[in-house]
C-alpha cells in the first residue's frame, strides 16, 4: 500500500468510527429518553395516587367513629346456669322521684313476667316470692336509685339496659329449651345422695412434757411433767342429703342465670365494642400522620419528576441541535 492510499484510508476509517459513535450515542439517547419518560410517568402516577390517598387519610376524623350498640339475643340465655351470689343493698342520698317511678314500674312488669312464665313451674316446697322479695333478689331497685343519686350509675343507660333485659327475657322465656328446663324441674323429685366427707374431732391424750415445770417434782428424773393434750384427729364420715338430680335447677335459679348471663354478655360486648372503636380511632390518627408524611413525599416525588423533565428537555435540545448540524 502506498502512502497516498494510506492517507486516504485514515479519514474513511475515522468517519466510520465517528458514524459508529454517533449511532451508539443516538441509541443511548433514545434509551435514556424512553427510560426518563417511563420513570417520569411512574412518578407522576404514584404522586397522584399518594396525594389522593393522603388527602383521604387527613380528611378522616376520629370523632366520626361511634361504638357499636351491644345487644344480647334470647338464645344466648337459655343455657345459662346460676352461680351463688348475693346482692348488697347500700343506703344513699336523696332519690329522684322520676327515677323512683321508673324502677317501681319496671319491677312490676318484670315481676309479672316472672309470675307468668317461671313461677308456674315451682315445686310445692319452693317459697313464693312477693313483689318486694323479687325486687331485692333480682333488681335491687333501691341500690340502683342510691347509685344513680350518687352519680355512680348512669340512669339513662341503666333504664335502656333494663328495658332491653325485659324484652330479651320475655323472648327467652318462650324458647323450647327454657320450657324444657322448667318442666324438668317441676317434674323432678329429690333423691338421696351419699357423700364421704373429711372431718376432724378433738381428742385429749396424756403425754410427757420435759420442758414443763407445772408439777411439784418436775426437777426429778426423767424431769418435766405429765400433761393432757388436745389433738385434732381426722376421720371420714358418710353423710346423706336429699337433692334434685344433677343439672336440675329451680325456676328461680334459671331466672337468675338468664339475667346474669344477659348482663355478662352485654358488658363484655360493650367492652369489645369500646376497644374496637378505640382501635379504629387510633388507626385514623395514625392515618392522619401517615397522610401528612405522604404529602411531603408527594412533593419530593413531584420535584424529582420536574428534574427528570428538565433532563429530558436537555436531551431533546441536544437531539434537535444534532439534527440541525446534520442538515447543515
Amino acid at each position: 500500500m502506498t502512502d497516498i492510499e494510506g492517507d486516504a484510508s485514515r479519514p474513511a476509517f475515522r468517519e466510520r468510527i465517528d458514524a459508529a459513535l454517533d449511532r451508539t450515542e443516538h441509541i443511548y439517547l433514545r434509551l435514556l429518553r424512553a427510560a426518563i419518560l417511563i420513570i417520569a410517568t411512574g412518578l407522576l402516577l404514584y404522586a397522584g395516587w399518594l396525594g389522593v390517598s393522603s388527602l383521604w387519610k387527613i380528611a378522616q376524623s376520629p370523632d366520626s367513629v361511634e361504638e357499636a350498640v351491644a345487644t344480647v339475643a334470647p338464645d344466648e340465655l337459655v343455657n345459662a346456669q346460676m352461680p351463688a351470689r348475693r346482692t348488697a343493698t347500700p343506703q344513699g342520698p336523696r332519690i329522684d322521684p322520676a327515677q323512683q317511678r321508673f324502677y317501681a314500674d319496671f319491677v312490676n312488669r318484670y315481676y309479672r313476667l316472672f309470675r307468668a312464665r317461671f313461677e308456674p313451674f315451682r315445686q310445692q316446697e319452693d317459697k313464693r316470692l312477693t313483689r318486694d322479695e323479687f325486687d331485692g333478689a333480682f333488681i335491687d331497685s333501691q341500690a340502683r336509685l342510691q347509685a344513680a343519686a350518687r352519680g355512680g350509675l348512669n340512669f339513662e343507660n341503666d333504664r335502656a339496659d333494663l328495658e332491653s333485659l325485659l324484652q330479651v327475657m320475655s323472648e327467652a322465656a318462650g324458647k323450647p329449651v327454657t320450657q324444657q328446663r322448667l318442666r324438668r324441674y317441676k317434674a323432678a323429685r329429690k333423691v338421696e345422695v351419699r357423700r364421704r366427707v373429711q372431718r376432724s374431732r378433738t381428742e385429749y391424750r396424756q403425754g410427757w412434757n420435759r420442758l414443763s415445770t407445772a408439777c411439784a417434782d418436775w426437777y426429778y428424773p426423767p424431769y418435766g411433767c405429765s400433761e393432757r393434750r388436745a389433738v385434732q384427729v381426722p376421720y371420714t364420715e358418710t353423710v346423706s342429703s336429699m337433692e334434685f338430680p344433677e343439672g336440675t335447677q329451680s325456676h328461680n335459679q334459671i331466672f337468675r342465670a338468664f339475667q346474669d348471663r344477659f348482663f355478662t354478655l352485654l358488658n363484655q360486648r360493650r367492652e369489645d365494642n369500646r376497644i374496637a372503636a378505640q382501635n379504629e380511632r387510633d388507626d385514623i390518627v395514625a392515618g392522619n400522620f401517615e397522610g401528612e408524611l405522604s404529602l411531603w413525599t408527594t412533593l419530593w416525588i413531584l420535584g424529582g419528576f420536574l428534574m427528570l423533565m428538565f433532563f429530558f428537555l436537555l436531551i431533546a435540545i441536544e437531539r434537535h441541535q444534532r439534527r440541525l448540524a446534520v442538515q447543515e
